[in-house]
């Protein structure tokens, strides 16, 4: 039998930066919805703007599956489906106000709906199911503009209009930000970022040794209407501002630049995935706290191996950690190290 040996990415406390597939990272393009034209701009990593898909009506949400597809919720009604070659068409008929977008590690796409609060499950063939639905909190349902799922595969949900969070919906609120919470992002170390569109705030809720608090931290202020959020894999926060029409980069130490300019109504922003040479299985690896959590998928037959050593070609040895297997993905999850160790898939 052929021996197949697969990149290996360092899982020290200090460099475990690897996402999910709706994070970007070194070569990962950037997609900016404008609402105002029903454009979608793409950035290359050097920063170069094309007009990746136009006509896509009035875009509320985006987000890409680790295939590279683009998805558009169109407010004005349906949901649109743009390859990696730019070939578009439409996934799915929503009529009732698509808004908030995030697909999961399965190639799932998750869909929310404005003015009833309900939020959509398509498999990748366009089945739809229902996946739960915001309660009524007393004048009508809700508003689901922001979607976002944990490392854990938990989905969380904003609706501005009653300025809640929601954590695997339906069930009761999980945070009271002020203001309208719109967009939501996670970084690699799972602190979740809420965008606060009319008080132009960004707030921060820390994940504390493995448990997200409920309880916030002020980022950024000084925005004029931000909406959508998206991190990259260095845990750059990317934000569009709707008024101002500019997407803002901040770093992990708060520093704002403009990552884009001359917009006409942002609204949304999204990564395309990493890509991986042809053959490569891509290990995923992240922080949780004071733990690493390393995922791959559950496809043919690997061995997970692991070294702390790169010099030491003959340390790697088989990974002697429970592995856990849930929704197509295999995982583990340690005690961060103390020094660096890596690990690699071997067929």
């Amino acid at each position: 039998m052929k021996t197949k040996t697969f990149t290996v990415y360092l899982a020290a406390l200090c460099l475990a930066a690897w996402r999910l597939p709706a994070a970007g990272g070194a070569g990962a393009h950037c997609f900016v919805a404008e609402s105002g034209t029903g454009i979608i701009y793409e950035y290359a990593p050097d920063g170069t703007q094309t007009a990746f898909a136009t006509n896509t009506g009035r875009p509320y949400g985006l987000g890409c599956d680790s295939a590279g597809n683009l998805f558009v919720a169109n407010f004005n009604g349906g949901i649109f489906k743009i390859a990696p070659d730019g070939s578009e068409s439409v996934f799915a008929d929503l009529y009732n106000g698509p808004a908030g977008v995030a697909v999961d590690n399965s190639g799932d796409l998750f869909v929310g709906v404005y003015g009833n609060g309900y939020i959509f499950e398509y498999a990748p063939d366009g089945t739809q199911s229902i996946f739960g639905q915001e309660p009524d909190q007393g004048s009508g349902n809700g508003r689901p503009v922001g979607l976002a799922f944990d490392h854990a595969g938990t989905l969380y949900a904003s609706d501005e209009y009653y300025g809640l969070i929601y954590r695997g919906v339906p069930g009761s609120p999980f945070a009271y930000p002020p203001g309208d919470p719109w967009g939501l992002a996670f970084d690699s170390r799972s602190n979740l970022f809420v965008a606060d569109s009319s008080g132009g705030t960004l707030y921060k809720y820390a994940n504390v040794n493995g448990t997200l608090s409920s309880s916030y931290t002020t980022f950024a202020t000084g925005m004029t209407e931000p909406t959508g959020l998206a991190c990259d894999s260095n845990d750059s926060l990317f934000v569009a501002d709707y008024i101002a029409g500019k997407v803002y980069k901040f770093d992990t130490n708060g520093v704002q630049t403009t990552f884009a300019s001359g917009l006409h109504a942002p609204i949304a922003v999204a990564f395309s995935p990493v890509s991986q040479p042809s053959g490569q299985l891509p290990l995923l690896v992240w922080l949780t706290g004071n733990r690493v959590a390393v995922s791959w998928q559950n496809t043919g037959s690997y061995t997970l191996q692991q070294n702390n050593n790169l010099a030491n070609p003959s340390g790697w040895e088989t990974s002697g950690y429970t592995i856990t297997t849930a929704n197509g993905t295999n995982s583990i999850t340690i005690t961060s190290p103390t020094g660096n160790l890596y690990f690699r898939l071997r067929q």
